[in-house]
């Protein structure tokens, strides 16, 4: 049986892409870039020493100086992600840039509890971990640095990075560009450090080193759960499959217009992102043929769709990163499929447990699954999201169906009638969430995540009632 070393080698391996990053200039605590893991975890711990004892004003404007560095460097962030990573699009990550740097809540989300009474008074205060690790994906990159730094240093903690070698050098530009800013702003150094050369060997020595006090780990299934094992606090956001659920009485334009709009953007990698239709007999026709109006491409021929399916999967059942990102056009020119125009999403019939349609495919693929009738739809979709307890959405006017939906879908975001990218503040739709941690429990995840809760008895404590 291999070592749980080995274990989490391979896990990362795979989910990191394999990938060997580029040889980085030396730059060893500079702008919080360190040479080796040891170093920067001991320069982040020094600093959160310091920083733990900092007044609430000073944590507001650190972020107010992450918030002021990267306002008018948007475009250049956006365009430099799709570079380096080839996925989605410069427009989809300006939305959600600008949601993580405007959206995130800071300091006013940890406000104490306070309880007074006979027994004398009772108080709930945050207090930060420590050190945290955090791992960044490469569908999000900068997104997820912005709005964990925000948070995590909203709760007084200090941040060790460990990037996704596929958007490595965006990431490390983020790092120290935050350094940068917070430095100018207050003077404090190193609250959020990262190495020169992310790699599969760092993430792993990261995850196990006796001086990070937490984990925040999004990716995939494996690596969050070697997170969860480690013996250390571990915030997981996990895998998703969100079914968008379409009955007999929804506003059925409308419920195109959200799908076909939610489901392209950034070219599907968002885990919110609608993954299959389940749309009831009545209204499937009509809903397709206005998904075709919103820009959607239908693929009818069983040769194509056996193409699509061949072409998009690995042999080991998951979605080839080949395609992972990438525009519907360049997937239906690989399949040798002919289209017009310039289609934004690949839509399909297919039955229930057709591989497209249970696979998260982070790609702008979406079958369309029939129900008879609204109990088929919600017990297909309950099974298709594969109890990831993720996200999921319905389009309907029928208040009980909706109830019983969002009751029996248990999802961390439910979304009603509109895209399910609201559900991660895009569009100003709340606070952002660009950490969902669904298999951990926490959901939607703020500053008040990252911090421990701490409670103060005084029995001698007033009441002024």
């Amino acid at each position: 049986m291999a070592t749980l070393e080995e274990q989490i080698r391979k896990i990362l391996a795979e989910e990191m892409g394999n990938k060997t990053p580029d040889v980085s200039s030396p730059s060893n605590g500079t702008n919080g870039i360190f040479s080796n893991v040891n170093d920067a975890v001991a320069a982040a711990k020094k600093a959160q020493a310091t920083y733990v004892d900092c007044s609430i004003e000073t944590r507001n404007n650190v972020v107010q100086a992450i918030k002021d560095a990267f306002s008018d460097s948007l475009d250049y962030i956006a365009e430099e992600i799709v570079k380096e990573s080839g996925m989605g699009t410069k427009e989809a990550k300006v939305m959600k840039l600008e949601n993580a740097l405007y959206n995130t809540p800071g300091t006013e989300d940890l406000t104490p509890e306070i309880q007074t009474g006979d027994g004398g008074l009772v108080m709930y205060e945050y207090a930060p971990f420590g050190v945290i690790g955090a791992v960044t994906p490469s569908t999000n990159p900068v997104e997820t640095v912005i709005a964990n730094a925000i948070m995590m240093l909203a709760g007084g903690n200090t941040v060790y990075f460990s990037v996704h070698p596929g958007a490595k050098n965006i990431s490390r530009w983020a790092v120290e560009k935050a350094n940068q800013a917070i430095k100018a702003a207050t003077g404090l150094e190193n609250l959020v450090v990262s190495i020169e050369k992310p790699s599969i060997e760092a993430a792993q020595e990261m995850m196990q080193h006796p001086d990070i006090a937490a984990l925040v780990v999004t990716g995939g299934p494996g690596v969050v759960h070697q997170a969860m094992i480690s013996g250390k606090k571990a915030i997981g956001a996990g895998a998703g499959n969100p079914p968008a659920m379409v009955d007999a009485t929804a506003n059925v334009a409308l419920a195109a217009h959200n799908i076909v709009d939610s489901a392209s953007f950034d070219n599907n990698i968002l885990c919110t992102a609608e993954k299959e239709v389940i749309a009831v007999s009545s209204i499937k026709g009509e809903l397709i043929r206005l998904m075709q109006q919103e820009g959607a491409f239908l693929v009818t021929d069983p040769k194509d769709i056996e193409t699509l399916t061949t072409i998009t999967l690995r042999e080991n059942g998951t979605p080839s990163r080949k395609f992972v990102g990438k525009d519907a056009t360049f997937i239906l020119d690989e399949a040798h499929i002919s289209y017009t125009g310039s289609p934004k999403l690949i839509i399909l019939e297919a039955a229930k447990d057709h591989p497209l349609v249970v696979k998260e495919m982070l790609m702008p693929i979406v079958p369309i699954v029939t129900a008879r009738d609204f109990d088929e739809m919600l017990q297909i979709a309950v099974e298709v999201e594969g109890n990831n307890h993720h996200t999921a959405s319905i389009h309907s006017e029928n208040l009980p169906h909706i109830n019983r939906a969002a009751h029996r879908m248990n999802t961390s975001i439910f979304v009603v009638n509109g895209p399910t990218y609201s559900g991660t503040g895009v569009g100003n739709t709340g606070a952002s969430a660009l950490t969902i941690s669904t298999p951990t429990g926490e959901g939607t995840t703020t500053a008040k995540t990252f911090t421990r809760r701490r409670r103060l008895n005084s029995p001698e404590g007033f009441s002024i009632r």
